[in-house]
C-alpha cells in the first residue's frame, strides 16, 4: 500500500510547493495584527453586547428553580456543561457507580446539547460523519438519518441520551458557577452558583459537591469583531449562534427564510458556519453580501440519507463497530503508511495535513527534524489544496470572483470546510462577494457596512464570526468562573505562570476531586466527542479505583505532583509534530497568530501544555499502558 506521499502523484494542476509556500506567506502577512486575539469582542464578558447572547430557545416552563435541585445544598457530582461532553462524563461516572440522582449538570443554556442547543442556524450539520460523531450508537441502537447529521437531530439525540441514562431531571439550566473553592477538611468543593432565569432576577445558591467535572466545551462563547459601529447600526443584527427566526422566517427544521425576500442581507465571516448558512440566505434574500476576510477551503461533502438496511449491513457489522470505525478514521492522520481499508472514506480522511493539529505517530521526534518534516507536509498537502482551488474555478463562473474565493494556506491552518452548494451560490445574480483582502470591514454606520471607500447599505447583518479560541485560557476561563484549590491556589493564576500541570489532562495536584476534560496535556481528534469520551472513561476509572480504596470514607483524589510533572515532560518530548502550526495564517488554531509571538520561555510552557503530538490513538495506548502497569500508584487518595 502506498504511503501518503502518493498524493503527490494525483496529477492535479496548480502551483508547486515552493510557489504555494511563498503565496501562503504573503497572504498570512496581510492578516497578521498586533492585537491578535484581542481584536474580538467576547460577548459574555462585555455588558454592552449582552443582547447578542440572549437565549432564544429556552422554554422557561421547563427550567427548574435551582434551589429545588439541591434540597440539602449538596450533590455528589457536579458537572459543568450539558453538551455531549457533560453527558458522556455523566454516563461514564454512572458506569463507575455514581447514581444518576446524585449528579447535577449545570449549564447556562436552557437545555441539553451544548453548542447544538444554541446553534440552530439554517443549514446546520456536523462536518464529521454521524456514524462516527454521535456517541453511544451501539448502546442506544440509534441510526442517524443522514451521513452528516442535521443540527436538530443532534440536539434531540442529546435529549435521548439524557433520558436513557436517567439524568434528564438532573439538569440545572440557565445557571453558571461563579466560584469554586476547595474545602480540605470536608474533602469537597464549595460552589457558588448563579441562576439567571429569563425575565427573573438572578439568584445565588451556595452548594457542596464531593466531585466536580469541568466539561464546558470549545464552541460555547460567541465573539464579535471589534471594529467600530456595531452598536450604531440601526438595522436587524444577530450572531449565528443565536439565530432570530422571528426576523428571517423559517425554523430550525424549516430553512424557508421568507421574511428576507425583500431584504438586503450581509453575512460577516466565511468560516465553517457561514459555508452552511450562505446557501439559504442566498435563496431567500433580495440581495446577499458575503463579507470575507479569509476564504474558506471548501471541499465536497457528499451528503446523503441513511438507508437503514445498508447501515446494518455495511456499518454496524459487529460488536465494537463504532470504536473500530473511529480507529480506522484516526489511522488516516499519518504521514506514514495509510490503512488498507478506509471505512469512513470522506474528505477528512484525505486531509492528511491535519496531522499538524491531530498529532502524527510518524511525526518528527525532535525540533531538529522539523525542516524535513515540513517539506514532507507541504509535499502531501499542496496537491490537495491545489485541487480545492481548482474546484473553485470549476464551480464559480466569474473568474475574478473565483480567484478571491481561493484559499491560500495549508490545510492545517484552519478547520477544513465541506459543502456541496456553497461555491455555486456565487453564480447567483443576487449574491455579491465583498472581499476585504484580509482586513475585514472598517466599520458599521447606522445603515451600512463600510469596506475601504465602499459603502454597502443593508437591512440585516448576520455575524458568523465564531467563538472564543478553544486553546486559550484554563478550565476556569472556559466556564467563566474562578477555581481556588489547595492552599488557596487560583487555577487562572497558577496556569498563567507555569502552564497546566496535569496527569493525562484530567487531574491537577492542586485541585483534588476536580476532573478536567482537556485539551491541555491530552489529545484531540477531529471528532472532539471521541476525545471527550476517552477522557471521561479515564476519569471514571480513576474515581472507581479511588472509591474502592477509600472504603466508604470521604476522600480526596488527585495525581501526585511527580506524576503530573513527568507527564508534562512527556508531552513536551512529543510536541515536535505540533510545531507545524507556526507560521500559519491567523485563526483560532494559533490564537490569531499570537502563538508565533510568544517569547522562548512561554514557548517552553506551551510545549508542556499542548496536545499529545503522536495522535489520539497513541494517547489512548499510553493511558491503557498506564492502567495495566499499575498507574494508580500515580494517584493520591487521601481519606
Amino acid at each position: 500500500m502506498a504511503s501518503a506521499l502518493a498524493y503527490e502523484d494525483e496529477g492535479i494542476g496548480g502551483v508547486d510547493v515552493l510557489q504555494a509556500a511563498e503565496r501562503y506567506g504573503e497572504e498570512r502577512a496581510k492578516r497578521l495584527r498586533d492585537d491578535g486575539d484581542s481584536q474580538f469582542v467576547d460577548i459574555s464578558l462585555s455588558d454592552k453586547f449582552q443582547q447578542f447572547q440572549e437565549d432564544p430557545w429556552v422554554d422557561t416552563a421547563t427550567v427548574k428553580d435551582a434551589r429545588t435541585m439541591f434540597p440539602d445544598n449538596r450533590c455528589k457530582l457536579l458537572i459543568f456543561g450539558a453538551g455531549f461532553g457533560g453527558l458522556l462524563y455523566a454516563v461514564r461516572m454512572i458506569e463507575a457507580g455514581i447514581r444518576p440522582e446524585d449528579i447535577r449538570i449545570v449549564d447556562i443554556a436552557g437545555g441539553f446539547g451544548g453548542t447544538w442547543f444554541f446553534n440552530r442556524f439554517p443549514g446546520l450539520m456536523c462536518d464529521i460523519e454521524s456514524y462516527s460523531y454521535l456517541p453511544l450508537l451501539e448502546e442506544t441502537g440509534y441510526i442517524p438519518r443522514h451521513r452528516y447529521a442535521h443540527g436538530e437531530d443532534i440536539r434531540k439525540y442529546a435529549d435521548f441520551i439524557a433520558e436513557k441514562w436517567g439524568v434528564a431531571d438532573s439538569a440545572v439550566f440557565e445557571t453558571r458557577a461563579q466560584k469554586l473553592v476547595w474545602d480540605e477538611a470536608a474533602k469537597e468543593w464549595q460552589v457558588e452558583l448563579v441562576q439567571q432565569r429569563k425575565r427573573e432576577q438572578p439568584q445565588t445558591l451556595n452548594v457542596h459537591s464531593q466531585f466536580v467535572a469541568t466539561v464546558n466545551g470549545v464552541l460555547n462563547w460567541p465573539k464579535l469583531p471589534g471594529f467600530p459601529g456595531i452598536l450604531d447600526y440601526k438595522g436587524e443584527v444577530f450572531h449565528t449562534s443565536r439565530w432570530k427566526y422571528e426576523l428571517t422566517g423559517g425554523s430550525p427544521s424549516d430553512p424557508s427564510l421568507t421574511k428576507l425576500q425583500n431584504k438586503r442581507v450581509a453575512i460577516i465571516g466565511t468560516g465553517a458556519t457561514a459555508v452552511q448558512v450562505v446557501p439559504h440566505l442566498a435563496r431567500w434574500s433580495k440581495h446577499l453580501y458575503v463579507v470575507q476576510r479569509t476564504p474558506a477551503a471548501v471541499d465536497r461533502r457528499d451528503q446523503r440519507e441513511t438507508n437503514d438496511e445498508w447501515f446494518r449491513k455495511e456499518v454496524a457489522t459487529s460488536p465494537g463497530w463504532q470504536r473500530e470505525r473511529l480507529r480506522n478514521f484516526h489511522q488516516h492522520f499519518t504521514t506514514g503508511k495509510q490503512p488498507d481499508i478506509n471505512l469512513v472514506d470522506d474528505q477528512w480522511t484525505h486531509a492528511i495535513g491535519m496531522v499538524s493539529i491531530s498529532g502524527n505517530p510518524e511525526g518528527p521526534k525532535s525540533m531538529e527534524d522539523l525542516p524535513a518534516y515540513m517539506k514532507t507536509l507541504y509535499s502531501i498537502d499542496t496537491p490537495r489544496q491545489n485541487r480545492i482551488r481548482a474546484r473553485v474555478e470549476e464551480v464559480v463562473k466569474d473568474p475574478s470572483v473565483a480567484k478571491r474565493l481561493q484559499a491560500w494556506y495549508p490545510t492545517w491552518c484552519k478547520r477544513p470546510c465541506f459543502h456541496d452548494e456553497y461555491l455555486s451560490m456565487f453564480n447567483r445574480e443576487n449574491v455579491t462577494l465583498v472581499d476585504t483582502d484580509g482586513k475585514g470591514p472598517d466599520r458599521l454606520t447606522a445603515d451600512s457596512i463600510i469596506v475601504g471607500d465602499q459603502s454597502y447599505p443593508v437591512d440585516v447583518i448576520v455575524f458568523a464570526t465564531g467563538f472564543r479560541a478553544p486553546f486559550g485560557g484554563t478550565p476556569a476561563e472556559k466556564a467563566n468562573t474562578t477555581i481556588i484549590g489547595r492552599n488557596g491556589v487560583s487555577m487562572s493564576d497558577e496556569w498563567a505562570r507555569k502552564g497546566p500541570n496535569t496527569l493525562h489532562g484530567i487531574l491537577d495536584p492542586n485541585f483534588p476531586n476536580l476532573f478536567l476534560s482537556g485539551p491541555w496535556q491530552a489529545s484531540i481528534s477531529p471528532n472532539n466527542l471521541f476525545n471527550l469520551d476517552a477522557l471521561a472513561k479515564q476519569a471514571s476509572y480513576i474515581l472507581a479505583e479511588a472509591n474502592a480504596k477509600a472504603r466508604g470514607r470521604p476522600f480526596a483524589v488527585t495525581s501526585t505532583a511527580a506524576a503530573a510533572q513527568d507527564w508534562g515532560t512527556e508531552v513536551m518530548m512529543h510536541a515536535a509534530p505540533m510545531a507545524a502550526i507556526a507560521g500559519c495564517t491567523p485563526s483560532y488554531f494559533n490564537m490569531e497568530g499570537g502563538m508565533d509571538r510568544l517569547p522562548p520561555e512561554a514557548q517552553m510552557i506551551m510545549a508542556r501544555s499542548g496536545l499529545w503530538g503522536s495522535g489520539i490513538e497513541d494517547f489512548l495506548v499510553q493511558m491503557e499502558k498506564w492502567r495495566e502497569g499499575g498507574g494508580m500508584q500515580d494517584i493520591e487518595v487521601q481519606t
